[in-house]
């Protein structure tokens, strides 16, 4: 693995580059916050997907759920490929996929990868070297293995943009508690990081206003989002608010536009035994480095997000 040396902050590769190799690696399908993620992907022109993998329970119907939304925005040239069920530090059980049984049988969606989720991101990388960033927003399992499976990556990943941690109080966020040993190995790759903790994301939601709009729009697209949005808000927690917060979109806005956060280079370590276990401990003595987002501009970030998902897509067809 390389040394974890310092990279250039956000802003930095903004400015050096207006057309970014992505791969996403999601848990899709039970929080909205991943789809929604997907959508404003494929409506960022700077944004050019290379591929989708998916992990955590069950990866299957998350990666047909993730081929459908590409379908959908017209993007069936994206290979997305079904990655690791089962985390490498089990510590919750993983989450259902209902928002899976809104799709269409009668669409006739590309085959998946015959890869694994973590075979797509090795090949993905090698293919592209120095210019592949990982969009986390998941648990980073799939991550781990690529890591294990072919170690040469940590050299040829540009950067790695994860919702997940915390860049204040010590918390056990959903992303890296549900497979700690992964984000452990993650973080200590050697692989620039940018990092949106929960601390910051749950600062970020959706208006009733923003969707009405979504659902006013009538594009296929939009009125898609809007169904899995109702099917989400049917099986989220009581004790959950129906407004969906921004967690994972804001690692997209965080890719495109940097200036509407406040970035500081800390630690960041993983506890994976003890009580504290899947927690991550900001600016502990130890730990690698990350560019943890420490503030953000609420209402100007949504605006950005609602002005794309409310936008024709590129590619946006009907099916």
């Amino acid at each position: 693995m390389r040394q974890a040396a310092l990279s250039p902050a956000p802003e930095t590769i903004q400015s050096a580059a207006k057309n970014y190799a992505v791969l996403l690696d999601t848990d899709i399908g039970d929080d909205i916050d991943d789809a929604l993620a997907l959508a404003l992907i494929l409506s960022s022109p700077e944004i050019s997907l290379k591929g989708v993998t998916t992990v955590f329970g069950e990866t299957k119907l998350r990666a047909r759920l993730a081929a459908y939304l590409l379908h959908l925005y017209g993007c069936d040239d994206i290979p997305v490929a079904a990655g690791m069920g089962t985390p490498l530090q089990p510590r919750q059980r993983p989450s259902g996929v209902p928002q899976e049984a809104l799709l269409d049988d009668r669409v006739v969606l590309p085959a998946l990868r015959t890869l694994s989720g973590p075979e797509l991101i090795v090949q993905t990388a090698l293919v592209h070297p120095g210019q592949l960033i990982l969009l986390c927003i998941g648990p980073l399992t799939n991550v781990a293995h690529a890591l294990l499976l072919e170690p040469r990556i940590d050299t040829t990943i540009r950067r790695i943009v994860m919702m997940g941690g915390t860049s204040g109080f010590p918390f056990p966020e959903w992303n890296v508690r549900s497979d700690a040993k992964a984000a452990q190995v993650a973080l200590g790759s050697g692989i620039p990081i940018t990092m949106l903790g929960y601390n910051v994301t749950t600062r970020c939601q959706l208006r009733e206003w923003d969707l009405e709009q979504l659902q006013s729009i009538g594009s296929p697209q939009t009125q898609f989002l809007s169904k899995l949005i109702a099917v989400w808000q049917r099986h989220r927690p009581r004790w959950h608010s129906q407004l969906p917060y921004l967690h994972d979109l804001l690692t997209v806005a965080a890719l495109c536009r940097p200036e509407l956060f406040t970035f500081k280079k800390m630690t960041a370590r993983v506890l994976t035994g003890g009580p504290f276990k899947g927690y991550m401990v900001p600016r502990s003595m130890s730990g690698p480095l990350v560019y943890a987002a420490v503030d953000v501009a609420v209402a100007e970030v949504r605006e950005w997000i609602m002005q794309r998902l409310l936008l024709p897509s590129m590619h946006a067809q009907t099916p």
